[in-house]
Protein backbone atom coordinates (compact mmCIF):
# COMPACT_ATOMS: atom_id res chain seq x y z
CA UNK A 1 0.00 0.00 0.00
CA UNK A 2 1.25 3.31 0.52
CA UNK A 3 2.42 5.18 3.71
CA UNK A 4 -0.96 6.94 3.95
CA UNK A 5 -2.92 6.51 7.19
CA UNK A 6 -4.85 3.20 7.05
CA UNK A 7 -8.59 1.82 8.51
CA UNK A 8 -9.47 -1.03 9.83
CA UNK A 9 -12.69 -2.93 8.93
CA UNK A 10 -14.37 -6.09 10.40
CA UNK A 11 -17.64 -8.03 8.78
CA UNK A 12 -18.70 -10.46 10.79
CA UNK A 13 -15.71 -10.33 13.71
CA UNK A 14 -13.44 -11.24 10.61
CA UNK A 15 -10.79 -8.73 10.42
CA UNK A 16 -10.55 -6.98 6.96
CA UNK A 17 -7.21 -5.71 5.84
CA UNK A 18 -5.97 -1.89 5.87
CA UNK A 19 -7.09 0.51 3.17
CA UNK A 20 -5.40 3.34 2.71
CA UNK A 21 -7.71 6.68 2.82
CA UNK A 22 -9.43 7.96 -0.04
CA UNK A 23 -6.93 10.27 -2.37
CA UNK A 24 -6.66 10.70 -6.00
CA UNK A 25 -3.11 11.39 -5.93
CA UNK A 26 -1.65 8.19 -7.76
CA UNK A 27 -4.65 8.92 -10.82
CA UNK A 28 -2.95 12.43 -10.66
CA UNK A 29 0.65 10.94 -11.17
CA UNK A 30 -0.75 9.06 -13.95
CA UNK A 31 -3.18 11.77 -15.77
CA UNK A 32 0.70 13.85 -15.72
CA UNK A 33 2.54 10.90 -16.80
CA UNK A 34 -0.43 10.56 -19.32
CA UNK A 35 -0.14 14.33 -20.36
CA UNK A 36 3.58 14.68 -20.44
CA UNK A 37 3.73 11.91 -22.64
CA UNK A 38 1.34 13.35 -24.57
CA UNK A 39 3.11 16.39 -25.12
CA UNK A 40 6.49 14.57 -26.09
CA UNK A 41 4.55 12.70 -28.58
CA UNK A 42 3.51 15.82 -30.17
CA UNK A 43 6.62 17.89 -30.02
CA UNK A 44 8.59 14.60 -32.25
CA UNK A 45 5.20 13.87 -34.36
CA UNK A 46 6.30 16.09 -37.05
CA UNK A 47 9.73 14.75 -37.70
CA UNK A 48 8.70 11.18 -37.22
CA UNK A 49 5.77 11.98 -39.26
CA UNK A 50 7.94 13.31 -41.60
CA UNK A 51 10.35 9.99 -42.15
CA UNK A 52 7.97 6.92 -41.09
CA UNK A 53 4.55 8.57 -42.78
CA UNK A 54 1.17 9.07 -40.77
CA UNK A 55 0.57 5.76 -40.64
CA UNK A 56 3.48 5.04 -38.54
CA UNK A 57 2.89 7.58 -36.14
CA UNK A 58 -0.83 6.59 -35.75
CA UNK A 59 0.07 3.57 -35.31
CA UNK A 60 1.97 4.02 -32.16
CA UNK A 61 0.19 6.55 -30.70
CA UNK A 62 -2.20 4.43 -30.25
CA UNK A 63 -0.28 1.78 -29.11
CA UNK A 64 1.26 4.03 -26.61
CA UNK A 65 -2.24 4.94 -25.49
CA UNK A 66 -2.98 1.05 -25.15
CA UNK A 67 0.42 0.64 -22.81
CA UNK A 68 -0.81 4.00 -20.63
CA UNK A 69 -4.29 2.44 -20.22
CA UNK A 70 -2.60 -1.24 -19.58
CA UNK A 71 -0.51 0.99 -16.63
CA UNK A 72 -2.94 2.59 -14.74
CA UNK A 73 -4.41 -0.78 -14.31
CA UNK A 74 -1.66 -2.18 -13.17
CA UNK A 75 -1.10 0.50 -10.80
CA UNK A 76 -4.83 -0.18 -9.34
CA UNK A 77 -3.60 -3.32 -9.14
CA UNK A 78 -0.65 -2.88 -7.24
CA UNK A 79 -2.26 0.02 -4.64
CA UNK A 80 -5.54 -1.77 -4.79
CA UNK A 81 -6.93 1.56 -5.23
CA UNK A 82 -9.98 0.04 -7.37
CA UNK A 83 -12.38 2.55 -6.61
CA UNK A 84 -10.33 4.53 -9.41
CA UNK A 85 -13.04 2.42 -11.67
CA UNK A 86 -15.51 4.33 -12.71
CA UNK A 87 -18.28 2.18 -11.19
CA UNK A 88 -16.58 0.74 -7.42
CA UNK A 89 -17.39 3.55 -4.62
CA UNK A 90 -14.31 3.59 -1.81
CA UNK A 91 -17.40 2.64 0.80
CA UNK A 92 -17.21 -0.48 -1.54
CA UNK A 93 -13.01 -0.92 -1.64
CA UNK A 94 -12.99 -0.38 2.08
CA UNK A 95 -15.53 -3.11 2.52
CA UNK A 96 -13.46 -6.27 0.08
CA UNK A 97 -10.80 -8.06 1.16
CA UNK A 98 -7.46 -7.95 0.30
CA UNK A 99 -7.69 -10.81 -2.28
CA UNK A 100 -11.15 -9.59 -3.38
CA UNK A 101 -9.76 -5.95 -5.19
CA UNK A 102 -6.57 -7.71 -6.18
CA UNK A 103 -8.72 -9.89 -8.02
CA UNK A 104 -10.99 -7.54 -9.48
CA UNK A 105 -8.15 -5.57 -10.56
CA UNK A 106 -6.21 -8.19 -11.77
CA UNK A 107 -9.25 -9.23 -14.10
CA UNK A 108 -9.05 -5.28 -15.19
CA UNK A 109 -5.55 -5.57 -16.06
CA UNK A 110 -5.62 -8.71 -17.74
CA UNK A 111 -8.81 -7.68 -20.06
CA UNK A 112 -7.07 -4.89 -21.10
CA UNK A 113 -3.41 -6.32 -21.75
CA UNK A 114 -5.00 -8.35 -23.87
CA UNK A 115 -6.56 -5.23 -25.85
CA UNK A 116 -3.53 -4.36 -26.42
CA UNK A 117 -1.55 -7.30 -27.36
CA UNK A 118 -4.22 -7.69 -29.85
CA UNK A 119 -3.94 -4.25 -30.94
CA UNK A 120 0.03 -4.59 -31.47
CA UNK A 121 -0.32 -7.22 -33.10
CA UNK A 122 -2.50 -5.82 -35.43
CA UNK A 123 -1.02 -2.66 -36.15
CA UNK A 124 2.08 -5.48 -37.23
CA UNK A 125 -0.20 -7.32 -40.17
CA UNK A 126 -1.85 -3.72 -40.60
CA UNK A 127 2.25 -2.01 -41.53
CA UNK A 128 2.74 -5.03 -43.06
CA UNK A 129 -0.33 -5.28 -45.64
CA UNK A 130 -0.73 -1.11 -45.78
CA UNK A 131 -4.56 -1.39 -44.45
CA UNK A 132 -6.12 2.52 -44.19
CA UNK A 133 -5.98 4.23 -41.22
CA UNK A 134 -9.67 4.29 -40.75
CA UNK A 135 -9.40 0.62 -40.58
CA UNK A 136 -6.53 1.31 -37.97
CA UNK A 137 -7.87 3.88 -36.39
CA UNK A 138 -11.77 2.37 -36.14
CA UNK A 139 -10.35 -1.11 -35.17
CA UNK A 140 -8.76 0.60 -32.33
CA UNK A 141 -11.86 1.66 -31.09
CA UNK A 142 -13.77 -1.54 -31.12
CA UNK A 143 -11.14 -3.42 -29.44
CA UNK A 144 -10.94 -0.62 -26.62
CA UNK A 145 -15.14 -0.18 -26.76
CA UNK A 146 -14.98 -4.21 -26.53
CA UNK A 147 -12.57 -4.61 -23.76
CA UNK A 148 -14.53 -1.92 -21.75
CA UNK A 149 -17.37 -3.48 -22.00
CA UNK A 150 -16.11 -7.36 -21.10
CA UNK A 151 -15.03 -5.36 -17.86
CA UNK A 152 -19.08 -4.66 -16.93
CA UNK A 153 -19.33 -8.84 -15.36
CA UNK A 154 -16.58 -7.90 -13.11
CA UNK A 155 -17.75 -7.45 -9.23
CA UNK A 156 -15.77 -6.40 -6.54
CA UNK A 157 -16.52 -8.93 -3.65
CA UNK A 158 -17.53 -12.37 -4.08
Amino acid sequence: MDHQATEQQQDSGKVRNQYPVKGYGMLGLWFLVFFVCVGIFSMVTPRWGEVLGVKAVTLVWLNLVNLLLAGLFYMILKTQRVYYINYVSYKEAVAATEEERLRFASQHLRTFLQATGLYALYSLVSWGLKAGLVLDIGLYMLILIGAALRTIPFKLGK
